[in-house]
């Protein structure tokens, strides 16, 4: 197999692990960690000279059993499935397609749907916000602007839309503006809109995430 066919699998790998993730399909896991180390080892035959891809890591799918005594008996915990392997997938193939220059595909699934940022499910705004969206500030998504394998371009113009979100959310907020920008935001990245969103749902803007 040529050099294409194993950078390709990258962006295979990235948008499997992906789906995984979002889905939790565990029982990815294994046949995933598989295909990623089969990858791994022929990128490195390929980029024998990049520092980046040669010292990438294989994932492992399983822990390693563990063993000892508990109340004076014989304990042995097997091996289990490493629900951080798909996270680790993930990040080590964007990892390698930024070395390398290959730009990863932007996602369509179902789950990576424009609407994706909106269904969020809770029984009080209040505790969410407190809860579950405490660590999004400008600064995080702004930090994940920057990682992301897009064009300058592209990435200045999301560090734009992130400005006037933020100027809107802790201003008058108007909402279809606030929409508009979100809807831009995601077409260049469904990541980065979500977390916009969230950060919206920080400062009140419950009615433009749909709750």
């Amino acid at each position: 197999m040529n050099t294409e066919f194993w950078i390709s699998e990258l962006g295979r790998l990235y948008e499997r692990s992906t789906e995984a993730i979002d889905n939790e399909q565990s029982d990815a896991i294994e046949p995933l960690a598989d295909e990623f180390n089969e990858t791994l080892s022929q990128l490195k035959e390929e980029f024998p000279d990049n520092p980046i891809v040669t010292s990438t890591d294989p994932v492992e799918a399983y822990t390693e059993g563990t063993s000892g005594k508990m109340a004076g008996m014989d304990a042995y915990a097997p091996p289990r499935r490493r629900d951080e392997a798909l996270h680790e997938i993930r990040s080590r193939c964007e990892k390698m397609a930024n070395a390398i220059g290959f730009e990863l595909p932007e996602l369509e699934t179902g789950s990576r749907s424009p609407n994706r940022m909106v269904m969020v499910s809770v029984d009080s705004r209040q505790e969410t916000t407190q809860e579950v969206h405490q660590d999004v500030t400008v600064e995080s998504i702004q930090n994940m602007i920057q990682t992301l394998p897009r064009a300058t371009e592209e990435k200045e113009e999301l560090q734009e839309l992130l400005g006037e979100f933020r100027a809107e959310v802790e201003g008058e907020q108007d909402e279809p503006r606030l929409r508009q920008i979100l809807s831009k935001a995601n077409e260049i990245s469904s990541d980065v809109a979500t977390q916009m969103a969230v950060l919206g749902l920080t400062h009140g803007a419950t009615s433009v995430l749909g709750l």
